[in-house]
């Protein structure tokens, strides 16, 4: 979905400029005031935010590790585990479609094109993103909450068995 929606709107805003290059096409509003479709690769060699601009191959192999430990995650997660097993693989599929960018793009970039802003309550700007983006984010807020949820459940089992434990007074 990733690669798709790249393809899609890099080359719907390539029709809409023709003979711009990347960084010279015009955005598209899809909800004025709200979202444009928006090119942001150039320079958009770091992570989240503009970070580590300067550390491209070592966020690549940090990437790439990260990858091999979610296909070991993914493997190890029992078949019966299916939200834990869908959170990983949007993080993992996430992690892929950047890492296919930072791989096939000349300047290892990655291609963001969701821009989203607005002036209610006030006025606010949130940094361009891509599906990729989005399945990481989704993934580990799911993983999180998973975890959380885990825990939690551990921690009222320990609870309940050391209540069980203790005799009564009397």
């Amino acid at each position: 979905l990733d690669l798709w929606s790249k393809a899609a709107v890099f080359g719907f805003l390539a029709e809409r400029s023709p003979g711009a290059d990347e960084a010279r096409r015009a955005p598209h509003l899809v909800f004025d005031g709200a979202l444009r479709f928006e090119l942001v690769c150039w320079g958009n060699t770091g992570t989240i935010w503009g970070l580590f601009q300067d550390g491209t191959v070592v966020l690549m192999v940090l990437r790439c590790c990260a990858v091999l430990g979610l296909f070991w995650f993914v493997r190890a997660t029992s078949r019966q585990a299916k939200l834990q097993l869908f959170v990983l693989s949007l993080v993992l599929a996430g992690a892929l479609g950047n890492l296919y960018d930072n791989f096939v793009r000349a300047d290892r970039s990655v291609r963001d094109f969701l821009h989203f802003s607005g002036t209610w309550p006030m006025a606010w700007d949130f940094p361009a993103f891509n599906v990729a983006d989005s399945c990481i984010t989704v993934g580990a807020i799911g993983l999180f909450l998973l975890l959380w949820r885990e825990d939690s459940r551990a921690a009222k089992a320990k609870a309940l068995a050391a209540a069980a434990g203790r005799k009564p007074a009397g």
